[in-house]
């Protein structure tokens, strides 16, 4: 028994080391180079057309802005020597001389890609991104020529399936124009471009169009156009969330102008909601901004931790002292703090919301006096609040009273203010309605992703999964960020 159960023993250990035997070592990965993903992303468009997998053709086009901070001067070089050979290129002073990598293309396969309309837009398109980076007014200028005999090749050709690169030709000419200072002249292109959007039903082209027709409005401070045009337009409802985060900013801009802090709070919000968690740093912080001052206009007091986190702490520092000053109620302050960042307010274009904020000032220092004091003479008001001089303290107090700012009487005999007792919080409706707006946020929310869910096309042939087809972490999350 001893020598079977020692036997059985050992032919377990031979079967369980057998399968470890045979399997070969693991080679590492090779490094993935800019070119080779280029190259990557050209085949990918290329069997997406010949399959006609609109969603696989709108990945592709979207990822080209990925290159935007990669893409150098021999990159673009190589490209268009194998693709268009008798083009030459502006070069920069990102140019390698030494660099010898090859596309790996024979003659054959470069001839099959050069025949696709979308392929040649897109390496183009690449050139327009990485003109843009040079940050250049001579290489705006260039963009804005290549830009518009780019447009007029895409519209002649006439095909949906360059609609999302048109979208990205639209998006850096108005980025140029805007750098030139020449918005202006741009506004009646983006209009054509958006009738003809809606005539061809590209969502995508559509969602990037409104955006930069209210940035075309916002800019110049147009915000009786800007709304009259939102009243005009639907926005479509599967735009990617980039959009949809840019859509929700302008909006809720413009709502606060025209004074709906509440429907401007609830889209600015969502805005911020939508950004991108580790990227878009200059999106989130212009939105977090805006917040600030909606919610300062709409009574309530910023959470101070959004000021004071680190990311935030340097780029917001202007507006966490303004946010102190309002809460201390001390008007004098207050206009000191702003004549101080004037400068920064005014190129934020938010210098008009600042202009409404003494009143909610004089408000908060009306609730701190009513906290601290039973009874508390007009002429201590008046000091405590820092009131100007010709400023009547007791037509201010009486004004708190009416709007139910101020829970007190005047006493205009003894020119003294007796405040009544403060109702607990928790014995009012106020707990409940706010525990009902966080629920429908986050129905609201719920119902957004759930509509934003996409599915595999059953009538493209996807095969196995190779390698190089896969979308690492980074990348995916890269993704989210392409616009911003």
């Amino acid at each position: 028994m001893e020598q079977q159960a020692a036997a059985t023993q050992e032919k377990t250990q031979n079967q369980t080391q057998a399968p470890s035997t045979q399997q070969p070592q693991a080679q590492p990965p090779k490094p993935k180079t800019v070119l080779s993903e280029i190259k990557l992303q050209i085949l990918l468009l290329e069997k997406a057309v010949s399959s006609k997998d609109i969603k696989a053709i709108q990945k592709v086009s979207i990822f080209v802005k990925k290159f935007r901070n990669t893409v150098k001067s021999h990159h673009l070089a190589k490209l268009y020597n194998t693709f268009f050979p008798n083009v030459v290129v502006q070069q920069g002073n990102d140019i390698d001389a030494n660099f010898n990598e090859d596309l790996g293309l024979n003659a054959q396969v470069v001839s099959k890609l050069t025949k696709l309309i979308e392929v040649n837009v897109f390496i183009q398109c690449l050139y327009l991104i990485w003109l843009f980076q040079q940050k250049q007014q001579e290489s705006y200028e260039q963009l804005i020529v290549i830009g518009k005999q780019l447009l007029q090749q895409v519209q002649q050709n006439n095909k949906r399936y360059l609609d999302t690169l048109l979208g990205v030709i639209y998006e850096y000419l108005s980025k140029s124009h805007e750098k030139l200072g020449k918005l202006d002249q741009i506004r009646d292109v983006l209009f054509e471009g958006y009738r003809n959007a809606c005539q061809n039903r590209d969502e995508n082209g559509q969602a990037i169009l409104i955006n930069l027709i209210l940035r075309n409005f916002i800019h110049y401070n147009q915000y009786e156009q800007s709304y009259n045009f939102l009243k005009k337009t639907e926005f479509p409802e599967h735009a990617f969330g980039n959009q949809q985060a840019r859509f929700l900013y302008y909006t809720g801009l413009i709502h606060a102008i025209r004074g709906e802090y509440q429907e401007a709070y609830k889209n600015l919000t969502q805005a911020s909601h939508k950004a991108p968690d580790n990227t878009a740093f200059g999106f989130k912080v212009q939105a977090i901004k805006v917040i600030a001052l909606v919610e300062l206009l709409l009574g309530n007091v910023p959470n101070r931790d959004t000021f004071t986190s680190p990311e935030y702490q340097q780029a917001l520092y202007p507006y966490y002292r303004i946010v102190s000053t309002v809460i201390k109620g001390n008007l004098g302050e207050f206009q000191q703090e702003v004549a101080r960042s004037e400068n920064i307010l005014r190129r934020d274009k938010l210098f008009n919301l600042i202009q409404r904020l003494p009143q909610i000032v004089i408000k908060a220092g009306l609730r701190r006096i009513n906290l601290s004091y039973s009874r508390i003479s007009l002429s201590d008001i008046h000091e405590k609040l820092n009131l100007p001089a010709q400023c009547n303290a007791e037509q201010v107090v009486a004004k708190a009273i009416r709007d139910g700012t101020l829970a007190a009487v005047i006493d205009h005999e003894n020119q003294i203010v007796i405040t009544k007792e403060t109702n607990d919080l928790y014995g009012t409706k106020a707990p409940q309605e706010a525990y009902g707006e966080r629920i429908n946020n986050c129905l609201g929310l719920y119902n957004q992703a759930v509509k934003a869910l996409q599915y595999q096309n059953p009538e493209y042939d996807y095969g196995e999964k190779q390698a190089d087809d896969e979308l690492t972490t980074d990348e995916l999350l890269s993704l989210a960020e392409l616009d911003f």
